[in-house]
């Protein structure tokens, strides 16, 4: 009979057989399907960067200054003479997350149609139409 020699590598449980091929194809038959089932192709990796994990983010909505106060001066609101914190009281019940900054500059642009009176705290806005 004649030699055979083999070398299996079961994720480097390494086995090596060698003597008469009846012998050799014995334990190949035992071995190859369990190494048949051990090699999965690795899938390759994707490029770029992974994805986020978690919840998406919610979008906020824009708060418009000017809009809302164009909304008070077409309710009436300015109807009397208002200080900015009664505007500013108003405006957050429509807009809560609205801030003084942005009062203030909707504010100093409707000019012509709210003039401002006094300085300082004590100032206090009037719509011209009122007047």
């Amino acid at each position: 009979m004649t030699e055979a020699r083999v070398f299996i590598d079961l994720k480097e449980g390494v086995i090596e057989l060698e003597g008469p091929i009846a012998f050799v194809e014995k334990y190949i038959a035992i071995y190859a399907p369990a190494a048949a089932a051990e090699s999965v192709p690795e899938t390759p990796r994707k490029r770029g960067r992974p994805a986020k994990k978690g919840a998406l983010p919610l979008k906020k909505k824009k708060v418009n200054a000017d809009r809302i106060i164009g909304a008070m001066i077409d309710n009436g609101f300015f109807n009397s003479a208002r200080g900015f914190g009664a505007i500013k009281v108003e405006a957050l019940k429509m807009a809560p997350d609205l801030s003084d900054t942005k009062i203030r500059k909707a504010l100093q642009k409707v000019k012509s149609t709210l003039p401002p009176s006094g300085t300082g705290r004590g100032t206090k806005y009037l719509s011209v139409q009122s007047a």
